[in-house]
């Protein structure tokens, strides 16, 4: 060694100084150093697909059928003048809630009530020509059975009370008819309801046959649904029903089935199918359109899948169970199922077969999987 170098303290000293740092830096890394086992649990933990999961469960579900439909009246009917007139009276307007028997329209009638002093004059002279010709008749029955007059003469007297009896029956019938003709002259309301139509003016002539109103009776609120064969069959005269009216769309309203068509019709190929709802504030008009919802026979419990957990390919579709296959590490399984629509569940499928109940299935993520990729369930980690 160079004399130089061992004899100089200053440049021993300096590698002293090294050789501790490296001794300690050497400790510290070490100290700190990853678990190579923690390392390649977080590595593999890194390569899982987050899923959210579903456990398969099977719940009743009713059969429902919907139908958007448009409100009519319980009955509406189409008023027309029996006779002619000129109008004195008008009794309620147009669009006006009526109660039943008002008076809707008066006509003048001076000429009724003429016909029918005439009628009446008539039937008193008739009865008065036939209570003679009865007196006639039991004055020459009394003479014929005692051989005082001959039988052509008490024939003439029965002919006559027969003649004068007809007279009266046509006299009393004229009478009602003029009595009939009176009573038309005015019109009134055949039930309580809303006049839709009512054109009629105080001073306008009428004609016989002439259009007066049309009444709509709004007590209750029908429609009418058409049901297919297989949805006709669970209905029953007396259920109930619930409607949604787009007027009030916070609200549900409850009626039953009134009818039951026996026959499809011959367009639509449907079962009509009547409904009634009571409609005592008469909020419910006619015109209004609402949604009616029937429930069709009894719950049937079923196995159902959302229908985004769902893969449809050529025709078929998959689902990814989730299963455990060693402890605490989870895969997805793609599995062939079987479905079918739910009428009116439009977010899910009906199970026929694949699913058994209980069984996980992948909701999220669905697109990322394929058969056998490990997985992590959300919310619940490995342990």
């Amino acid at each position: 060694m160079d004399e130089s170098v061992t004899r100089s303290p200053g440049l021993q000293r300096v590698l002293v100084v090294s050789l501790v740092l490296l001794v300690v830096g050497g400790s510290v890394m070490y100290a700190t150093a990853e678990d190579p086992q923690t390392v390649s649990a977080a590595g593999a933990e890194s390569t899982q697909i987050e899923v959210s999961t579903l456990r398969i469960e099977s719940y009743a579900i009713r059969p429902r059928a919907e139908a958007s439909v448009m409100l009519e009246p319980r009955r509406q009917v189409e008023l027309f003048s029996e006779t002619s007139g000129r109008v004195i009276e008008v009794g309620a307007e147009e669009l006006e809630r009526v109660e039943e028997g008002l008076v809707l329209v008066r006509l003048d009638p001076l000429l009724a009530k003429v016909a029918v002093e005439k009628a009446e004059a008539a039937v008193a002279r008739s009865q008065s020509e036939l209570a003679l010709a009865q007196s006639n008749l039991k004055r020459r029955s009394s003479l014929a059975d005692r051989k005082v007059v001959s039988h052509s003469a008490l024939d003439d007297a029965q002919n006559a009370e027969r003649i004068a009896s007809a007279a009266l029956r046509e006299s009393m019938a004229a009478r009602d008819e003029a009595h009939d003709q009176l009573e038309k002259k005015e019109m009134r309301a055949p039930f309580s309801g809303v006049l839709r139509s009512f054109p009629i003016e105080i001073g306008e002539y009428v004609r016989q046959g002439e259009q007066i109103a049309e009444l709509l009776d709004v007590s209750t609120a029908r429609a009418t649904v058409g049901l297919a064969d297989r949805e006709i069959v669970a209905v029953r005269a007396g259920e109930s029903v619930r409607l949604a009216v787009e007027a009030y769309p916070n609200e549900r309203f409850e009626g039953k089935i009134i009818h039951v068509g026996a026959a499809a019709d011959e367009k639509t190929k449907k079962f009509p199918v009547e409904v009634e709802v009571p409609n005592e504030q008469g909020r419910l008009l006619p015109g209004m359109v609402a949604r009616v919802h029937l429930d069709l026979g009894k719950p049937i419990s079923r196995t159902v899948v959302p229908r985004d957990a769902t893969v449809h390919e050529f025709g078929l579709r998959f689902v990814f169970v989730v299963v455990e296959e060693t402890p605490g590490a989870f895969v997805a399984r793609r599995r062939r199922v079987i479905v079918r629509e739910l009428p009116f569940r439009p977010a899910e499928y009906e199970v026929v077969e694949g699913l058994e109940i209980g069984e996980e299935v992948a909701t999220t993520g669905i697109r990322q999987l394929s058969d056998g990729t490990p997985v992590r369930r959300r919310g619940k980690r490995a342990s």
